[in-house]
């Protein structure tokens, strides 16, 4: 994923669909010191039922389109 589709996605894009969890909560939490994956499960509970949203590596299926790792990492460029 580039930067440019990353930005793409609307703030209320549903990134867990387990424990709907929005782009826009998990951004949030960033900004307020949440900055590692495990510090971003705990605080909105994303990725932390079927953990897909987790990474690419572990969606082995492709089914999510935006993973958590990947928000952790452009998120310091907003």
């Amino acid at each position: 994923m580039t930067e440019e589709e990353f930005k793409a996605f609307d703030e209320d894009f549903e990134v867990c669909l387990c424990n709907g969890v929005s782009l826009g909560e998990i951004l949030t939490s960033i900004k307020n010191g949440n900055d590692t994956l495990e510090a971003l499960m705990d605080d909105t509970d994303a990725g932390t039922t079927c953990e897909e949203c987790q990474s690419k590596e572990i969606d082995v299926d492709g089914d999510k389109e935006l993973h958590l790792d990947e928000i952790l990492k452009f998120s310091k460029n907003i």
